[in-house]
């Protein structure tokens, strides 16, 4: 359930398979790094992944050992019946122990986050007071059937959820399908609706 709420939100088009580029989007930072600048200083690590990158045999949790690896390298799956896949044994690893750590840790938090999401989502779907139209309503207050960044913000504040502008354009370009920095009807429900089919119905 995890990795697929991850795979949902990096598959921006939807065909339910992540290639490259859409990863390399995702973990892109917002902000890019001019040229010529100095490298950032690295964030204050906890004892732990020191302790783990600073091992002098690292061992990533994502790759095999080397015998594991030669041995399965010319393995083909059994119940697949798919052609051997053969893997380079002089590939060098992508990313340095460090940044290896810190990728998984960031995917491990983003999973739990769209975990919480997803149950906030069906805990929702059970409050027999609630419906989505009228949650629409609070916030297009101009009745021009979309919600812009402004009317979000300014219908959060309203219901005592104190937003920065910023979250709100986040929530605006995470949902907003037709790319035009405004949510209709159908996709403020979108936002709202979990992945599972009962709860979503």
């Amino acid at each position: 359930m995890e990795l697929l709420a991850i795979i949902r939100r990096m598959d921006t088009d939807g065909d339910a398979i992540l290639v490259y580029s859409e990863f390399a989007e995702f973990i892109r930072p917002l902000s890019p790094i001019p040229r010529g600048s100095p490298p950032r200083s690295s964030p204050p690590r906890s004892p732990i992944r020191a302790a783990s990158a600073n091992r002098s045999s690292y061992t990533s949790p994502l790759k095999s050992s080397g015998a594991a690896r030669a041995s399965s390298a010319n393995r083909t799956s059994p119940s697949r019946g798919r052609s051997p896949v053969r893997t380079s044994p002089s590939r060098a690893p992508v990313l340095r122990p460090h940044d290896e750590d810190e990728l998984i840790h960031s995917l491990k938090d983003i999973c739990n986050n769209e975990q919480d999401l997803e149950n906030a989502k069906v805990n929702l779907s059970r409050c027999h007071d609630f419906n989505l139209r009228d949650a629409f309503d609070i916030f297009d207050t101009n009745r021009s059937g979309r919600i812009s960044v402004h009317e979000l913000h300014s219908g959060l504040q309203a219901i005592g959820i104190y937003a920065t502008f910023e979250e709100a354009e986040l929530f605006i370009t995470r949902y907003d399908g037709s790319h035009d920095r405004r949510l209709d009807a159908r996709e403020f429900e979108a936002a709202f609706l979990a992945n599972d089919a009962f709860a979503s119905s």
